[in-house]
């Protein structure tokens, strides 16, 4: 099996995407195996990932063409440590939200509404993964479509007055994100007369200096529309509300995922077509810095003001998409490891904060971040999650998270920008002033009067095994990152030749 999905990588996305449409007839027969299907899916998608990342670590790059067209004519996939890196972590994490879901779907959306859950989530991974793989701008540009309103009808679940005003506002603003981006695809194949990221490279290096208002336009749009669709400051209006308002496990991969999937389309078409010199040269890259500075500034100090758990957590999202835009922005071979080894750092943390905060709602019932006194004792395994979580977006070390801010401060100073290492240090104080104290009175704000004794936490069993696994991936990368580091050097080389 694994050596068909070298000769054919495409039909990782088929699988995924045949997955969704069988869970409509698995939901009409017998609708609780939607949830263990659906996890069964995709454990299989997870090991043809590591497989495909095996693979790549090695130095191999699969290129396929669809139906034996080649390109430029054909649509092409392209199969390399970056791709497979992103494959990785968008397999690894959907597993692990979708045995979560499995316990905490049923008291958060209609029941009769599951089976139709997990289509639109598998119909969600699959168009990331296409937007992953594929070589060529257009194909891009319908993963980008689909990832959007599948991403919205994730939002709309709950059926609630409040998830519906979220969704339109999403809906609303990706659609104007998506018209940019639309603009700028046409422009590009305007210039070049071809859709395949390759072939438009090339061609774009004969031609660019006859269109010099038109390249900056076309770089402009593609900022404008990625930035809103993976909520860059200050373009991030939808998230808070489209997180806060979401099902639980939707919350994980808005917040975890999709937002970095575009980040991963920008990085495509900015380095691989446009290269780091014409960035610099018309300083697009000096806007993405100071976009990425304020989104960790002012990201950070929106969530601090925020009582609803979920709203301090969308905020900090706006923060942490900084750092990945930080380490875009720097061009720096470490600067551009670190911002790619912080989308697999921060998908792994912020899925175990939001399941943490969906599980405490769960037990209690609670969402605010003041009234958690003594939690810590009624609910170790998930406080304990949620603390090594929090403590890792803070950057101590051990932790993940450490490894990316570390990285990024070594980019900033090999990309002769030291300043950005104190804003680095300002923006870890930040996340310390809103996920400390949460901490602090679960584990240490007792009423006097009651036992400090723990008991077991009262959730489902695959809620507390995912947030146990998602913790401990936490410690395990935070001391020994050498196997996502070395997917990440190695993408690099594909940016910064």
């Amino acid at each position: 099996m694994f050596s068909f999905v070298v000769a054919h990588p495409p039909a990782l996305v088929v699988f995924v995407l045949m997955g969704a449409f069988i869970m409509p007839t698995i939901s009409h027969f017998r609708r609780s195996l939607c949830g263990p299907a659906s996890c069964v899916i995709m454990l299989v998608a997870l090991m043809c990932s590591f497989h495909l990342a095996r693979f790549a670590m090695a130095g191999n790059t699969i290129k396929y063409a669809a139906g034996g067209w080649l390109p430029p004519w054909g649509i092409e996939v392209v199969i390399n440590s970056f791709s497979a890196f992103i494959l990785l972590i968008i397999s690894f994490i959907c597993l692990l939200i979708l045995f979560y879901s499995t316990a905490s779907l049923q008291t958060e959306i209609a029941y009769n509404a599951i089976g139709w859950y997990y289509t639109i989530f598998l119909l969600l991974v699959a168009s990331m993964m296409g937007m992953a793989i594929t070589n060529d701008i257009f194909n891009m540009y319908v993963f980008i479509e689909v990832t959007g309103i599948s991403a919205c009808a994730l939002v709309l679940a709950k059926n609630t007055k409040m998830a519906t005003d979220a969704a339109f506002k999403y809906l609303l603003l990706a659609t104007v994100g998506s018209g940019f981006v639309l603009f700028g695809i046409s422009l590009m194949y305007m210039i070049t007369g071809n859709l395949n990221i390759d072939y438009v490279a090339m061609e774009f290096r004969q031609v660019y200096t006859q269109y010099p208002f038109l390249i900056w336009t076309v770089l402009s749009f593609f900022l404008v529309g990625f930035g809103i669709k993976s909520a860059l400051f200050p373009l991030h209006l939808w998230l808070p509300d489209a997180h806060s308002s979401a099902p639980t496990s939707s919350s994980a991969i808005l917040s975890g995922l999709v937002v970095k999937a575009y980040i991963v389309a920008l990085l495509k078409f900015y380095y691989i077509i446009f290269g780091f010199e014409l960035l610099d040269a018309i300083f697009i890259r000096h806007l993405i810095l100071i976009m990425a500075a304020s989104a960790m500034l002012f990201g950070s100090m929106f969530a601090f003001a925020q009582l609803d758990i979920k709203r301090r957590l969308a905020y900090s999202s706006v923060a942490q998409i900084g750092y990945v835009f930080l380490g875009i922005g720097l061009g720096s071979p470490l600067g551009m490891a670190a911002g790619i080894i912080h989308i697999f750092n921060h998908a792994v943390m912020k899925a175990c904060l939001f399941m943490a905060a969906g599980a405490i709602y769960y037990q209690t019932g609670n969402k605010q971040v003041n009234k958690l006194q003594g939690l810590g004792y009624e609910m170790p395994i998930t406080l304990g999650a949620f603390s090594i979580a929090a403590l890792s977006m803070v950057g101590l070390p051990l932790f993940s998270g450490f490894i990316s801010k570390w990285y990024l401060a070594q980019g900033s100073i090999e990309a002769g920008m030291p300043l950005f290492v104190g804003l680095i240090i300002l923006s870890g104080l930040l996340n310390a002033s809103y996920f400390l104290p949460i901490i602090w009175q679960a584990f240490f704000d007792v009423d006097q009067h009651k036992p400090k004794t723990f008991t077991l936490d009262a959730i489902p069993f695959p809620m507390a095994a995912t947030l146990v696994v998602l913790a401990l991936t936490i410690i395990y990368f935070g001391l020994n990152p050498e196997f996502p580091l070395t997917l990440a050097q190695q993408a690099v080389m594909i940016f910064l030749p």
